[in-house]
Parts: structure tokens; C-alpha cells; sequence
């Protein structure tokens, strides 16, 4: 079976590497969570009882999820607002289901005619809703996919699109390890803007994760956008052109937690890329870093992150998940 579930897993990856795409619904790759914002933005292989990650990556689904959700909200760049809503259901026999949202709100700005005159305000936002399954089919191997609605809403242009990410899980329990490899925001545009349809932003990604055995230390590292080698911008920040060092080290990204199966933690994280491209010359503005913790009071688990762009503007997300198995006054 595993030999047979490879073959296809490869197959399908040929196929979606042909998908590449970045001219639209960028914000499904904006974290959907404090959580994943803070570990470098892209973590796609943090296997435990934290639901938002199955959003991103359905072969993440377990038992410890089962019956948990997640709510996040944050404050994104140049004053819009990212909010998810993500759930996952055990079905016994290792199948899994899950349902998850997500908006960004661009909020109100300025209509203006060619001449700069202001004519009232318009609105802009992205807006998705999607429904997951996942099937553990071996005691270490894990399968999943997620299929997506997408709504996007530019003043009186609206558009829409049906999207997937599929995704395989390895994860050894007595080592702690966990590897991901997912093939995500693939699919096909609808309805367009203007009658001329565009690429959805395609990417596959692969991470690890492990938890120290004899320390109290967590790390995880994505290697994200498998399907482009370059996607580093032309020049850096002294005006010399990129080379290849540099387009092999923007694909990383990565953090660790410090008691990662405590009741608090302490996360830190980097994203080269971001830390390259919004570098200032001569300032140190730490673009690309990102702090945060969590906090577990009994059936509630809080996450705050603090990501950093820019001396212009960073980001704050914040996230409650609830445990409605001990909320509803059960144990697990």
C-alpha cells in the first residue's frame, strides 16, 4: 500500500507543479494562525492537538484535535484584518473530517477619479470556507485534502474559485518527529474580476519537526515553494544582483518553542526571505523575526504573536483555541 500511495503522491505532484501561480487570492498563504505566524509563517508539519494547522495541511489531522476549534483573529499590514475559524472531528477508525474559514478585510478606502478627486469609499475583501478529510492509514502515515470556495470582493469586482490542499504526514511517535510534505491553493478561477482568468498562488512545501528528547525544545523547519526555485527579488539591499546562495536560503523558514508540551510556551521564529527583502540599509529593523507564547487554563489555549515586516508596520495575531471534549464536562 505505501508503495502504491508513493507512486501516486508523485504523480500528482508532476501534475500540480505545472499549476504555479501568484497573481491571485494571495491571502491564502498569509498564517492562519498566532501560532503558525510566529514559527516563520509557513509551518506545515506542527503534528499535535493545534486544529488550525489541518487548514494548511489536512494530513495533520490526529486524534488530539478531535472535537478542539480554533478561532484567530489579527491586525495585518496597512490596517486590514485576518480572522480563521478551524475544526476537526474525529470518525473513528483514523478517518477525519474538518471545517475551516478564513477572511481578510481590507476595510474602507478612498475612491478617487484620474484627476484625484475623492468620490466616497470602497471596500476589499477575501473571504474562504472549506471542508477537509484525512485518513490514517498506517500507525505513522497520514493522508488528507481539503477543498475550498473563494470569494473575492475589489469595490463592484468580485470573483471566485474552488481551491485544494493535499498533503502526506510521516510521524513517529517514540522519536518525536513529524514530516510533512503538502501541495497547497491549487484549483481553478470561476468567475475573474474582468472576464480574464487568473492562476491561483500554488506552492508545495515540506517541513520537520522534532521535540528534543532530554531538552524542553521544539524546532520546526519549512522549506516552502518547492515548485520555483527563484522567487527572490532581483537585487538586494546594496544594489548587487541575488545570487544563488540567496535563492536557496528564501525558501527557509522556521522557529522553535520553548516547553512545547507544557502549559506555556515561548516561540520564536524566522522567515529569511521576509528578513531579506524588507531589510533596511544601514537600520536594524529585524524584518523576519517573530516572538510569541501560549497559555492552557484548563480547556483554553491562548496565542499571541508578534511578527516583524517593517519599522513601517508589523503584525499581531491572537488565537483561542476551546476544547469542547472537557468543555462539555468530559475528560479525555
Amino acid at each position: 500500500m505505501k508503495k502504491l500511495f508513493t507512486t501516486s503522491f508523485c504523480l500528482f505532484a508532476l501534475w500540480a507543479s505545472a499549476q504555479t501561480g501568484t497573481k491571485v487570492y494571495p491571502f491564502l498563504n498569509v498564517p492562519v494562525s498566532a501560532r503558525q505566524a510566529v514559527l516563520g509563517g509557513d509551518a506545515v508539519s506542527v503534528r499535535d492537538y493545534d486544529v488550525n494547522f489541518a487548514a494548511i495541511n489536512p494530513a495533520l489531522m490526529n486524534l488530539d484535535m478531535d472535537n478542539r476549534i480554533g478561532i484567530n483573529y489579527g491586525s495585518y499590514i496597512a490596517g486590514s484584518h485576518l480572522g480563521s475559524i478551524n475544526y476537526v472531528k474525529d470518525l473513528t477508525a483514523g478517518h477525519f473530517i474538518s471545517v475551516n474559514a478564513r477572511v481578510l478585510d481590507f476595510g474602507k478606502t478612498p475612491r478617487t477619479d484620474e484627476f484625484g478627486n475623492v468620490n466616497g469609499e470602497f471596500s476589499a475583501m477575501d473571504a474562504s470556507l472549506g471542508v477537509g478529510y484525512a485518513y490514517q492509514f498506517d500507525d505513522d502515515f497520514t493522508i488528507g485534502a481539503n477543498v475550498n470556495y473563494l470569494t473575492s470582493k475589489i469595490d463592484n469586482y468580485t470573483s471566485s474559485a474552488i481551491s485544494a490542499n493535499a498533503g502526506v504526514t510521516y510521524h513517529n511517535e517514540q522519536s518525536k518527529e513529524t514530516v510533512a510534505l503538502v501541495f497547497r491553493n491549487f484549483g481553478y478561477q470561476i468567475k475573474s474580476y474582468n472576464g480574464i482568468k487568473e492562476q491561483l498562488p500554488f506552492r508545495a512545501d515540506i517541513g520537520y519537526t522534532r521535540i528534543l528528547p532530554e531538552f524542553p525544545l521544539a524546532y520546526t523547519i519549512t522549506y516552502h515553494d518547492l515548485q520555483q526555485f527563484n522567487i527572490s527579488q532581483s537585487y538586494d539591499i546594496n544594489g548587487k544582483e541575488v545570487g544563488f546562495g540567496r535563492k536557496l536560503m528564501d525558501h527557509l523558514s522556521g522557529g522553535i518553542e520553548l516547553f512545547p508540551e507544557q502549559a506555556f510556551n515561548i516561540r520564536m521564529g524566522y522567515n529569511v526571505k521576509r528578513g531579506n527583502e524588507l531589510a533596511v540599509l544601514d537600520q536594524r529593523n529585524f524584518s523576519g523575526l517573530s516572538f510569541g507564547f501560549g497559555i492552557k487554563i484548563s480547556s483554553f489555549k491562548f496565542d499571541y504573536s508578534h511578527v516583524r515586516y517593517h519599522n513601517a508596520d508589523n503584525v499581531n495575531q491572537i488565537g483561542l483555541m476551546l476544547d469542547l471534549v472537557e468543555l462539555s464536562g468530559n475528560r479525555r
